[in-house]
């Protein structure tokens, strides 16, 4: 029970008590009252018919004295009158018939009243000429009784009414700063460092408030130097010092596996070239041309910068500019906005008397024509090439064109993929990932492969790129999950997680959804034991989207995680807004890491930030047993590659 209704409630049934018993006092009261009123009632009429009827008595007038009885009886409220002779006769008798009270049975039954009698002696003189005995009717005091009990009852509910109202909103005010502290804690153990906003008005809830928010503060701060410090060392690895853009090592390990990725349709590379730089350093100086480097960095930052794209200085005054997921349409627009910026800002800036016009082309490709980086590189080469030849320098886009034996291969691929998937021919590897603390299994990864007519296993990275120009990426991925389920029923025995890869864009498809979500929600044992991995450029491109899924998959007992972690600028952003189970670090950072000490010091850093956040690390495509003491050394909490073993088929 929250703190709010038991103080309402302890304080409402004080209050209730309070009121309950001064209303019982005051009833008690007002009937010890009407019963009094009902004896003196009794008495006062005995007593004036003890006055008043000696004079029939005397003379035997009976029906005098009846009368006389009669006027009293009729006026009041009695239950009966009697006059007796002094020989113990009746000589008068006046009564009503028994009723019960005119008032709720139960209300008679709690509060009784008697029905007093009183006697007067009827005489004159000396001598006795008899008695006379009434007795009050109570139906009356009771029906005074019950207006009283109503009317009393009805203010003080409203009273107690209305002050429960008050009660509530003193508590809500002073009790509100605890809903947020509840919040923000709730927040913390989910990741999210959040602070208390409320300002209380009590002295004892704002030292808890300052408390938290000292707390979630430090925190924040010590993973925000974390962040900063692996930034800082990733920037010195993979940025270029003078334009702080991304350096060509960086493009290409972002380009290319973004190309051969199921997250990636269409797209475009742009190259941009300062062709007189040469020329300029000699007349103005290499801190001129400096300068007009960093110039062209920041305006290519500038141009579209609510977009995911990739911006690199790949050699020299050369310049590249990567986006994906566009029209035709828009890539020339983005062509055209380079253009015209980098030479508005050339010529703003006083260079373009020696640098002449910036040329730019670039390389578009379509779903169904996704090509290699050299080759895409090599045709928007071609695009920059030919600008640069115009006089106007404007900007060139040339469409990706795959040979002839490209166009075949596409539609083997094509029947390939569409036949495999009809035939069921899906294969399943699993490969464990191995905790460095005590060498035990903290997971399987399992990983698709197509069966070819020859028997042949083909690895997702070569069929996917195909199943996404073809529009079967979605269909690849229900065929895999559907079958790893099934391998999983079969498997129950073993406790072991298990990491499914799955595209991101697959998640925005509503026939995959539609059987997904059910499929889990029918198996909540197995949907325990699932892990969703996603590339990171999917992550970056469908974030909102992931950021849903990820909600609706969690309720269910599903995780998700983040497969080559590190090298987008935006790493440490989704991070911490998404906080997965784990990341896998890109294979970029375990390649030759004995001999850089950048890339030890990012994944120190990494280990650190997560950990504050409860996220592990894990280290992908490890192929030495060498690196083992380093990695751990380096806060990794586990491994995942041909060091563990070759993966192995489970079905």
């Amino acid at each position: 029970m929250t703190l709010f209704k038991q103080l309402f409630v302890a304080v409402s049934l004080g209050f209730l008590f309070l009121l309950a018993g001064i209303e019982a006092i005051y009833i008690g009261n007002a009937r010890v009252y009407l019963q009094e009123q009902l004896a003196s009632h009794s008495q006062d009429a005995a007593t004036s018919l003890g006055m008043v009827l000696p004079a029939a008595m005397d003379g035997g007038d009976a029906v005098r004295a009846e009368t006389t009885v009669a006027a009293v009886f009729d006026r009041g409220f009695y239950r009966s009158i009697r006059v007796i002779s002094p020989q113990g006769k009746t000589v008068v008798i006046r009564e009503l018939s028994p009723a019960p009270p005119d008032v709720p049975q139960w209300f008679a039954f709690l509060i009784r009243l008697e029905a007093p009698s009183a006697e007067s002696m009827i005489s004159r003189g000396w001598r006795q000429l008899g008695r006379v005995i009434v007795t009050s009717h109570p139906n009356f005091a009771y029906r005074q009784l019950w207006r009283t009990t109503w009317e009393t009852t009805f203010w003080l509910a409203g009273l107690y009414l209305a002050c429960l109202a008050l009660l509530s909103g003193f508590l809500k005010t002073v009790l509100r700063p605890l809903e947020e502290i509840e919040s923000v804690a709730n927040a913390i153990s989910e990741r999210d460092f959040r602070l208390v906003a409320a300002k209380p008005g009590t002295r004892e809830l704002d030292s808890v408030v300052q408390a938290i928010n000292s707390l979630s503060g430090n925190i924040r701060r010590i993973i925000g130097e974390e962040a900063a410090k692996a930034d800082h060392s990733r920037a010195e690895a993979y940025k270029d010092p003078l334009t702080k853009l991304d350096n060509r090592r960086s493009f290409e390990l972002q380009v290319a596996p973004v190309l051969t990725g199921a997250d990636t349709g269409s797209g475009v590379l742009y190259l941009v070239q300062a062709a007189r730089l040469k020329k300029h350093n000699a007349i103005k100086g290499f801190k001129s041309g400096d300068e007009l480097l960093t110039l062209i960095g920041a305006t290519l930052c500038d141009v579209w910068a609510d977009r995911n794209s990739i911006r690199a200085r790949i050699l020299g005054s050369t310049f590249a500019v990567a986006a994906f997921n566009l029209s035709r349409m828009e890539a020339f627009a983005l062509g055209r906005e380079i253009s015209d910026r980098l030479n508005r800002a050339i010529e703003a800036g006083g260079y373009a008397a020696t640098v002449g016009k910036i040329g730019c082309g670039g390389a578009y490709f379509s779903e169904s024509a996704r090509p290699p980086l050299g080759n895409l590189l090599a045709t928007a080469d071609l695009a920059m090439l030919q600008s640069l030849h115009r006089a106007d320098a404007a900007p060139i886009l040339l469409d990706f064109k795959p040979s002839s034996d490209d166009e075949k291969g596409s539609q083997f691929w094509k029947a390939l993929i569409a036949g495999a998937l009809a035939a069921d021919r899906i294969a399943l590897l699993a490969q464990p990932v191995i905790a460095f603390q005590d060498n035990t299994r903290l997971q399987y990864e399992i990983m698709g492969r197509l069966i070819g007519e020859d028997g042949e296993l083909i690895a997702a990275g070569r069929f996917m790129p195909m199943a996404v120009r073809h529009g079967l990426a979605a269909a690849v991925d229900k065929k895999l999950i559907g079958k790893a389920f099934r391998v999983l029923l079969e498997k129950q025995h073993l406790a072991d997680q298990f990491a499914i890869n799955l595209s991101a864009r697959s998640i925005s498809d509503p026939e995959l959804l539609e059987w997904l979500f059910p499929a889990l929600e029918s198996q909540p044992g197995m949907a325990q034991r699932i892990v969703f991995e996603f590339a990171e450029f999917g992550v970056v491109q469908e974030l909102p989207a992931l950021e849903k899924f990820a909600s609706r998959a969690r309720k269910l007992g599903v995780r998700f995680a983040v497969d080559g972690f590190g090298l987008h600028g935006s790493a440490f952003e989704y991070l911490l807004a998404l906080r997965p189970e784990y990341i896998k670090l890109n294979p970029a950072f375990i390649e030759g890491l004995p001999d850089s000490r950048e890339n030890q010091f990012f994944i120190s850093s990494v280990t650190h930030i997560t950990r504050s956040l409860g996220i592990k690390t894990f280290a992908h495509a490890v192929e030495n047993a060498d690196l083992f003491d380093l990695l751990e050394k380096l806060g990794v909490d586990g491994y995942q590659g041909f060091a563990t073993g070759a993966p192995t088929r489970i079905g």
